[in-house]
């Protein structure tokens, strides 16, 4: 029987669909790609703005229109979130928690009549225990990452921050993290799967260790990783400001096997929002951060997350986040327009700015985005980079990500797929540098 998987969201939810895929090919099940016909589907979702769970929605509507008789398993934030609105979602065979991803092949079985599916009838049945009760951090090696040249190790899920935004609590539970002995196993068998990219993500990467017994440090389990033998890179996921220290800085700095690229949230760059957030840093340590990063690593990738529109964001506010945003040496933003979360804390905030003044908002710092990114881009023209190649396009185009998470085209014809290539970048086209194999 096929099964296909659609993932939105977060690398952790990548991560999360790997250890789906991996267990049901154990089973015995064919893993299919989202846009062919299969006997289930697996909608891994996403809850992060309301776009979210339109496209989670959207999801199981494009997969019954392959296969109106298959089995949909609607699992991920969303579904850990929506109850009664999963109930709406038509044809929902089977709702299961964050926490129960990994009872996939026992919750599926029973739906499963030799190689037929059994569509409820009922509605869906839940598979979904307490995300808020204490538990251990689960997770299974994977070996394959479907249609990706790049490995996911989840290390960390959960978080204890109390953003007034953000429905992550609620959906993921307090923050736990794996073992480190497991975590290195993890990724060795990543690394003789023939993987050259292990991306390290979790819900608050940084904070990895904290609720150990001892308490242990992000930085020094990066150091374990980057002491394994092998040829990779190590990537790190969005990673916040307060949880960078002085260790993982120099590492980054001195090590050749992590990538200089950080992902930092910053959300606002005006200290009243901030508080309003429940940000656990204010504009200075923010830009102390960046400071200090850009002064250890030469020629840093990074990135930023940041929200127009939240309640109480006036214009000087506003003018604010953008002049930071436009001092600071960002190579690339995701800009998010403000998107109210029943059962967050700023759910109940008064909102008053149109919508039109939103949209304005959102377009003024995605041009400024633009701007940066082509502006970094073009201080590597001539420079030789190290590009990961992946699945060429249908032009016969090698595509892949520098170490500094650039993306990159070459025009050749050899197989470069999933090898670490030096590069040295010619010119630049819309949102792509090109370059030729050195």
């Amino acid at each position: 029987m096929k099964v296909a998987f659609t993932t939105l969201g977060c690398r952790t939810n990548q991560h999360d669909t790997a250890e789906m895929q991996t267990l049901l090919e154990q089973e015995g099940y064919a893993i299919a790609d989202p846009g062919e016909r299969a006997d289930i589907y697996v909608i891994n979702t996403c809850s992060v703005t309301a776009r979210s769970d339109y496209h989670s929605r959207l999801a199981v509507k494009k997969s019954l229109a392959i296969n109106g008789d298959a089995m949909v398993v609607f699992t991920g934030c969303y579904a850990q979130l929506a109850g009664e609105e999963a109930e709406a979602i038509e044809g929902l065979d089977l709702v299961l928690g964050n926490a129960n991803k990994l009872e996939i092949v026992d919750a599926i079985r029973r739906n499963v009549k030799g190689q037929q599916v059994i569509k409820s009838t009922g509605g869906p049945a839940y598979h979904m225990t307490d995300i808020h009760q204490e538990r251990d951090f689960r997770s299974i090696p994977v070996g394959s990452f479907f249609g990706k040249t790049r490995a996911f190790i989840k290390v960390q899920t959960g978080c204890d921050e109390k953003c007034s935004f953000c429905t992550v609590v609620r959906a993921r539970g307090r923050s736990i993290s794996d073992r480190r002995t497991n975590i290195l196993k993890n990724i060795r068998q990543a690394i003789d799967a023939g993987f050259k990219e292990i991306t390290l993500t979790g819900i608050n990467l940084g904070t990895w260790g904290m609720d150990l017994e001892p308490r242990e440090r992000f930085s020094s389990l990066v150091s374990d990783i980057v002491d394994l033998e092998g040829e990779f890179r190590v990537r790190l996921s969005s990673i916040n400001p307060m949880e960078i220290d002085d260790e993982l800085l120099s590492l980054m700095a001195h090590s050749p096997k992590i990538c200089p690229h950080l992902h930092i949230p910053l959300q606002s760059g005006d200290d009243e929002v901030l508080g309003r957030m429940r940000r656990n840093y204010n504009s200075r340590q923010y830009i102390d951060t960046v400071h200090r990063a850009v002064e250890k690593i030469p020629g840093l990738g990074l990135g930023a997350d940041v929200i127009v529109g939240f309640p109480g964001e006036s214009e000087a506010a506003f003018e604010r986040t953008r002049a930071l945003i436009a001092d600071l040496p960002f190579t690339y933003l995701h800009v998010f327009t403000y998107s109210p979360r029943k059962g967050t804390e700023a759910y109940g905030f008064r909102s008053d700015l149109p919508k039109a003044e939103k949209k304005r908002r959102h377009r003024i710092l995605t041009e400024l985005a633009v701007e940066k990114a082509e502006q970094f881009r073009r201080r590597q023209i001539n420079e030789t980079v190290t590009v990961l190649f992946e699945i060429p396009d249908t032009a016969g185009q090698l595509k892949g990500y520098s170490e500094h998470y650039v993306p990159v085209t070459v025009e050749d014809n050899r197989d470069l797929i999933n090898q670490l290539v030096p590069v040295t970048l010619s010119r630049m086209a819309e949102d792509r540098v090109f370059g030729c194999v050195a």
